[in-house]
């Protein structure tokens, strides 16, 4: 457009700034344009803008600061953005009308004392008048014969016309998300809310006032310009009103063949939608002109032309940017059903009262009856409600005067609850600070599939949350299900972790899948637990799925981290070979997924690739997860705790002496091997290669600390078939402080699960000195650098003894070897 060749779409949204966004100058109480004369100094309409973009670039800064209101003022950031200026006073919204007062230059035409005795003035007429037709109505019918037919036969059709109407509040507010996508990262939950207090408002001050609470929203929290807020309500409140009279007026013209009799009132009923739809589009195509004709600007006030310029410029802007066959095909299909449902559920007013009337018939009366919302009224529609629906009901249902008022009153009665539950809830939800407060931490959620085991997973995030704690932020840690008895002891009381759900008792049969099962199902209804986080990190699945749905309805940014990518989705070959065998829960787990793999596999894909920033553990699973999600990923390594000096102990602490544990006499020199009692790890390998290191050194034993596990039977089954009896100890749980003497004190630290993604063993033991024996294949591949270790051939168990035999052989080379481990142990703190 033009011959810089601006966008046009740009430049409404310009044009819309210049009229809608407050000026930093002219909102200050008690400046005038007197304050700043110089033309260089930055005013609304006049800021430096980038092509293309709605967001106001501050210029230069002219004006001095010698005014003390203006002291402090920092121009170097956008202000629309962060909010520099102060809000808007004096905003007046009237959708339908033709008025939106929201350019703050005609302050001293119309004052914000003046535009709130105006607002409340109307707002005591509408009740007056309310009143007077309440009174007039009551005239018409006796109190007890209303009452005695507005009497509920049968209650369970109210819970279902509640249930419908709940729905159909779910369906309007995925429409207003739709509106809102482009303009901001606005959530289901937050959508919902914002429509659900409006509605309240609305209903309590029939002014607009809450499509003006959803315009503050809007521009204070959720940082949408003004004009474009405005824009979109606008837009939501056409679509139901569009749908009124696109409904009224198809009655009309089939009525008008004759092929159905016309109900009273149906003509003008459509007449009144359709010059209401009028308005608004009108106000939208003719407001700038209008506004902008010199004819016209001397006969209206100029608030009011600039209110309707406003909103044209608002109206049309917006809806250019999201005027497309999708986005509209999307809207009116949500419309349509959302009245179709609305006025089945108003059929269902008469099931409950036991008044027999067509079911057909009921429905198409009930746009009718939405017009008595659109017009003004007072406060809860008291006085208005009542004589629309006694019309409505009376003379295009052809019922009694007392059937209609009874009828119109219990419908009042379960509009009324319904509007002040969900209204309250919903300002309860949208009330919620989700920015971090200035100064304060920050608070982080830190989301885990479960504390149940004493492995590797749990040991990652209990550190994460310790971390972010001592680095000053605020962090809860959550998970479906928690059993401190039996996942570090020691450390997870100082993480304090909180279930998602309350506990099932142990008793109770497949406890831990249940509870996943159920946290992960249910994460919609207790998503506003989070409202008041200001991020998520999701570690692994299922916690990545719940954090996806409290990102989505909370308006939460959320991380994943992620050890290895899904293995009921994406199983190794181990994972095959091997099986979910060591637990019945997840034998079940796996059992449904394995019925559900399309879904399973789509939540998993997408709520990873959702994720704001996606962290892996280390360059080689990282490698593997870029590939199977198609997502960038951060490498962030698990890490350890690496002493200033001290490690490797001496050779002789190392190779003599012995210790015990839980009953059990260690010798030294000795292998030691913690790690999950699963059938992945691969424990047998490391057995068999103990029995080919026995035969150089009879001595040598291999302890294994951690839980026993369903699995842990086999394992010993095969120790007692090699004779190995006193050679393989089991130490079952520890506390930390034995676990970090075992490490310190191990000749050799062995990791023989074929296909690990990293291995925290690994690193653990290196950072105490103690050299590795693994595979050349998989995670240790990353972690055991030359000269740290032995990398073994992998499954090649003859290869993995030698590596053991030779570090227990040469005790300065082990020695040596150890020096090296915990060298490059550091790069892991």
């Amino acid at each position: 457009m033009g011959r810089l060749r601006h966008h046009a779409h740009a430049v409404h949204l310009l044009e819309l700034h210049r009229l809608a966004e407050p000026d930093p100058v002219w909102s200050q109480p008690g400046l005038g344009p007197a304050t700043c004369a110089v033309s260089g100094v930055a005013r609304a309409g006049h800021l430096h803008r980038t092509r293309g973009h709605d967001a106001a670039q501050p210029g230069p800064r002219v004006c001095g600061g010698s005014n003390r209101r203006d002291r402090g003022r920092d121009t170097g950031h956008p202000l629309p953005r962060l909010r520099r200026h102060h809000p808007v006073r004096g905003i007046s919204l009237r959708l339908l009308g033709l008025r939106a007062a929201l350019d703050s230059r005609f302050a001293g035409v119309v004052s914000a004392r003046d535009d709130r005795l105006n607002r409340w003035l109307r707002l005591g007429l509408q009740t007056g008048f309310g009143l007077a037709l309440l009174w007039l109505w009551l005239r018409t019918v006796s109190l007890p014969e209303i009452l005695s037919h507005a009497r509920v036969h049968s209650w369970w059709v109210i819970a279902v016309m509640l249930l419908l109407a709940l729905t159909t509040s779910v369906i309007r507010a995925r429409r207003w998300l739709i509106l809102l996508r482009p303009l901001a990262p606005v959530g289901m939950v937050r959508a919902f809310a914002m429509n659900a207090g409006a509605s309240l408002l609305n209903y309590v001050l029939p002014i607009r006032s809450g499509d003006a609470a959803r315009y503050w929203w809007l521009w204070r929290r959720h940082r949408v310009p003004s004009g474009s807020a405005l824009a979109t309500i606008v837009i939501d409140k056409s679509c139901d009103l569009a749908g009124v009279a696109i409904v009224l007026g198809g009655l009309s013209v089939v009525a008008s063949t004759g092929v159905v009799s016309a109900p009273r009132g149906l003509f003008g009923a459509a007449a009144l939608a359709i010059l209401l739809l009028a308005a608004v589009f009108g106000t939208a195509v003719l407001g700038p002109r209008i506004a902008g004709s010199a004819r016209i600007r001397r006969r209206l006030p100029p608030s009011v032309a600039a209110g309707m310029a406003g909103q044209a410029f608002a109206f049309r802007a917006v809806a250019r940017g999201l005027w497309t066959p999708r986005v509209v095909g999307r809207l009116a299909v949500l419309t349509g059903i959302a009245l179709v449902i609305d006025a089945f559920n108003f059929s269902l007013l008469f099931w409950a009262l036991g008044v027999s009337v067509p079911t057909l018939k009921a429905m198409a009366a009930y746009p009718a009856l939405l017009l008595a919302f659109a017009v003004p009224a007072g406060p809860g529609y008291v006085g208005s409600l009542e004589v629309a629906g006694s019309l409505v009901l009376g003379g295009g249902l052809g019922l009694g005067s007392s059937v209609a008022a009874g009828a119109i009153v219990l419908y009042h009665a379960i509009t009324a609850g319904y509007s002040l539950v969900l209204g309250l809830l919903g300002l309860l939800l949208v009330g919620g600070k989700r920015r971090a407060k200035a100064g304060g931490p920050r608070r982080i959620a830190v989301f885990h599939c479960g504390f149940t085991y004493a492995g590797g997973g749990e040991r990652l995030v209990i550190e994460e949350v310790l971390g972010l704690r001592r680095r000053g932020y605020e962090v809860e840690c959550y998970a479906p299900t928690v059993d401190a008895s039996r996942c570090y002891p020691d450390l997870i009381g100082q993480v304090r972790v909180k279930t998602f759900l309350p506990q099932l008792p142990r008793w109770f049969p497949f406890r831990e899948a249940v509870q996943m099962a159920a946290t992960s199902l249910l994460m919609p209804l207790y998503a506003w637990r989070f409202r008041g986080v200001d991020a998520i990190v999701g570690c692994n699945q299922p916690s990545a799925w719940i954090a996806w749905w409290a990102a989505r309805l909370m308006d939460v940014p959320y991380v994943v981290y992620l050890n290895q990518p899904n293995r009921l989705v994406y199983p190794r070959n181990i994972d095959r070979q091997t099986g979910w065998i060591s637990n019945a829960d997840y034998r079940l787990l796996a059992a449904v997924v394995l019925r559900a793999t399309r879904f399973v596999a789509w939540a998993d894909l997408r709520s990873i690739q959702e994720a704001d920033l996606l962290l892996v553990n280390g360059n080689y699973i990282g490698d593997i997860i870029r590939k199977t999600y198609r997502k960038a990923a951060v490498d962030c390594p698990a890490g350890c705790h690496v002493a200033s000096s001290g490690f490797p102990l001496p050779v002789e602490s190392r190779f003599s002496g012995g210790l015990t544990i839980n009953g059990y006499p260690i010798r030294r020199p000795y292998v030691l091997l913690t790690n999950r009692h699963y059938p992945q790890k691969r424990f047998d390998l490391a057995i068999r290669a103990m029995a080919e290191v026995r035969k150089k050194h009879p001595r040598a034993q291999l302890v294994v600390p951690g839980p026993a596990t369903s699995h842990t039977a086999s394992l010993n089954s095969l120790v007692a078939e090699l004779g190995m009896d006193d050679a393989v100890l089991f130490l079952g749980p520890i506390s930390e402080d034995e676990l970090q003497s075992l490490y310190a004190g191990a000749a050799v630290y062995v990791y023989p699960a074929p296909e690990e993604d990293f291995g925290m063993g690994v690193i653990e033991a290196m950072a105490k000195g103690v050299p590795v024996v693994a595979w050349n294949q998989a995670g240790p591949t990353v972690t055991v650098a030359p000269g740290t270790g032995h990398l073994a051939e992998p499954l090649d168990v003859a290869d993995y003894a030698a590596g053991i035999t030779r570090l227990l052989d040469r005790p300065a080379e082990n020695q040596t070897t150890g020096e090296h481990a915990f060298e490059w142990a550091r790069r892991f703190d």
